[in-house]
């Protein structure tokens, strides 16, 4: 993942939703990290109780959030909106 720039939220919601969100978009080559309300990475699915966000490059916003439809539309994001 680019750390120069701004990361780019693609989707909200519980952990085991983000789990799937990020393996799906990791399975279309786009690199994708979860993030905890808090904002500090999430090492484990243990570590964590509650809401998180997956994160993308900028330039994968786009496509990120398409993919993330297909599984979760009610939690999608606006494209730009974060």
């Amino acid at each position: 993942m680019n750390e120069n720039r701004d990361l780019k939220c693609v989707f909200k919601g519980e952990m085991f939703e983000a789990e799937v969100v990020k393996g799906r978009l990791e399975a279309h080559d786009i690199p994708a990290m979860i993030m905890n309300n808090s904002m500090s990475a999430i090492l484990s699915s243990y570590l964590v109780a509650g809401g998180v966000s997956v994160l993308v490059n900028p330039d994968d916003e786009e496509k990120a959030v398409k993919i993330s439809a297909v599984e979760y539309s009610n939690k999608l994001l606006e494209t730009g909106k974060n």
